[in-house]
């Protein structure tokens, strides 16, 4: 009977319910695992919503209790093991040691720098621009600034009418767009060296007024019923100055014919030179004017000297271009690729006398800088408030809400920071239960990285702030404005590598050159990042460091940089811990599979315990 075909079939169909059984009650679990995953989900993608605005509090309180477990630790032994207690000694110190004076730091550079963008309005921009160009170390005064930018403009108008034409007769149609705009060239290159004179009679006007004569002159001088000494000695200096252009103006008067026959290259530099060397002459003339004080010879012949230089290579460029502009008169045998060819040499060549007339490329970038029209000084100051208006905080209601989210975001910081020290440990147990990794692991990671993270943060910060300081000092001795606001930018710049610092002192010493007429204190500032604030880092560095392992350089840019751009202001601080994080992992990683690789092959086990 046990053998007969029904026993059979028996035995066979019941393990096949039983396996349909246990088919669905896997497939039941499999289904309730998958629903807790997306209810997990969920929940997490609703609580990152409602703590990701106050993520940056919360950080910076884990990066506080990271970087002082030491002082808690030994704040706790003091106490003799009294948790409360010891988390609120401890919160006070980092408040009275970090918080408020980098709070105090910041609200001073945040008032110097409400201050500063008070004063930055169009009359004091132009104010600074005339100072700018009138330094005595680089002259950056462009007399033609006004006649430059209009023949930049007129030449680029006609490249464009030639490059959208297509009919030659069109384009050179005599009362057309191409034949006004020359018109606007020649008359603009009439202008220049007029320009120039003024601009020279100004400068001697100055001089003559700061070296003016005493008041007692000036008064016997209108009691004699005669005009001021300074009045009469203005008109001399102006004559002389008008004597002079004319000499320059008349030395030059036969180049455009000269031109006109078509001169071979080499005959026309040595006309030029010979130009140049007749102006020489006029420039080594002894100047002799009745009435001129002994101190005012020496400026006065350098302002000669100026008008001489710039009215003889203004009146050789607006030649060149007088002439090259009569390659787009019309012709009967022009086509328009040969128009098109000579509008773009034509002002390739007016690009390269403009550079020369301006002292060369480097200098003609700095004149154009210095020397902006209104117009221009107007839109890039409302670009720049445009830009800036989206990260200031306005007065009234927006000032409100800055403060409330500040004082919000403060007492976050400080409630976070005292639990973290008061409960850190569990809550750390609690994650480590929680987890699916291996205690083991998870030991190591919070292990190495407690350590790597803490040398390395510090480092950082602390080598940071010293250089902000010793700048700071500098800033203060050398008469640099703004002292708390420089300083705040070059502890938040000093977070950078390779640059650093540069970032602030290199613009605060050219400012310092250029604006405030301070050289020696900027040559000192300059020597003083360079040996001091520059090296610091290193030494603090080193000190607390001492063997560990650091970031590459490369790394520690990038990882900057990106948290900056991914984060904010807290991606310099949240940057470097990633990569620290991921080093540090990859590191356990990898001395996991190191001793994988050390263990036997599972499957010739199994082999040998199944033969065994």
């Amino acid at each position: 009977m046990q053998n007969s075909p029904a026993c059979v079939r028996l035995a066979v169909v019941k393990p096949r319910n039983e396996n349909i059984i246990l088919d669905s009650v896997a497939m039941a679990r499999y289904i309730s695992f998958a629903v807790l995953l997306a209810i997990l989900t969920l929940i997490g993608i609703l609580f990152y919503k409602v703590m990701i605005g106050f993520f940056v509090p919360v950080f910076i309180a884990v990066v506080l209790v990271v970087v002082f477990q030491p002082l808690h630790r030994w704040v706790l032994k003091k106490t003799k093991g009294r948790t409360h207690l010891a988390a609120s000694l401890t919160t006070l110190l980092i408040v009275g040691s970090v918080l408020l004076p980098a709070g105090l730091i910041v609200g001073l550079a945040g008032v110097q720098g409400f201050k500063l963008l008070g004063e930055f309005n169009e009359s004091n921009v132009r104010l600074g621009l005339s100072r700018l160009r009138s330094n005595k170390f680089i002259n950056l005064e462009s007399p033609a600034a006004v006649q430059f930018r209009s023949i930049d403009a007129k030449l680029a108008e006609i490249k464009k009418v030639v490059a959208e034409s297509t009919s030659y007769a069109e384009v050179t149609d005599p009362q057309g767009r191409m034949a006004g705009d020359i018109a606007d060239v020649r008359n603009r290159l009439k202008e220049i060296p007029e320009a120039i004179l003024e601009h020279s009679k100004d400068k001697a006007v100055n001089v003559s007024k700061l070296n003016s004569v005493n008041n007692a002159k000036k008064n016997q001088a209108n009691k004699n019923g005669k005009a001021p000494l300074e009045v009469q000695v203005r008109q001399k200096i102006e004559a002389h100055l008008q004597s002079t252009f004319e000499q320059i103006r008349l030395l030059t008067a036969t180049l455009p014919d000269f031109l006109d026959s078509n001169p071979a290259s080499e005959d026309l530099e040595n006309h030029l030179v010979e130009l140049r060397e007749q102006a020489g002459t006029i420039k080594s003339q002894i100047m002799a004017i009745d009435g001129l004080e002994p101190n005012w010879i020496d400026p006065l012949s350098r302002n000669r000297a100026f008008l001489i230089d710039q009215t003889l290579e203004a009146s050789i460029a607006s030649a060149k271009l007088n002439h090259s502009l009569k390659a787009l008169a019309p012709s009967e045998i022009g086509n328009l690729t040969s128009l098109q060819e000579s509008v773009w040499s034509i002002d390739a060549s007016w690009q390269a006398s403009r550079e020369e007339l301006s002292g060369g490329r480097f200098v003609g970038i700095l004149k154009e800088v210095a020397n902006p029209s209104p117009e221009q000084v107007r839109q890039n100051l409302d670009n720049l408030l445009a830009y800036l208006q989206p990260h200031l905080i306005s007065f009234g209601g927006g000032s409100v809400a800055f403060v409330i989210k500040l004082l919000v975001g403060l007492t976050i910081l400080l409630v976070s920071l005292y639990f973290f020290l008061c409960d850190g440990p569990s809550m750390v147990r609690t994650l480590m239960d929680l987890s699916p990794l291996d205690n083991r692991y998870e030991e190591e990671l919070l292990a190495e990285f407690d350590r790597t993270s803490r040398a390395i943060v510090l480092a950082t910060v602390l080598s940071a702030v010293a250089q902000g300081l010793t700048a700071g000092i500098a800033y203060y001795f050398l008469g640099a404005p703004s002292v708390f606001l420089l300083t705040a930018l070059t502890i938040v710049c000093a977070l950078i590598p390779f640059v650093g610092t540069a970032i602030v002192w290199v613009p605060v010493a050219s400012y310092m050159a250029l604006y405030q007429d301070k050289m020696p204190n900027a040559i000192i500032l300059a020597v003083y990042a360079l040996l001091i604030v520059g090296t610091i880092d290193n030494l603090i560095k080193m000190l607390i460091l001492h063997g560990q392992s650091q970031l590459h350089p490369l790394l520690a840019l990038l990882s900057v940089l990106g948290g900056l751009q991914a984060l904010g202001p807290i991606g310099i601080l949240i940057g470097p811990l990633a990569v620290t994080l991921l080093q540090t992992t990859l590191s356990i990683l990898r001395r996991e599979l190191s001793d994988f690789n050390g263990l036997p092959d599972p499957t010739n086990t199994a082999a040998t315990t199944v033969a065994t």
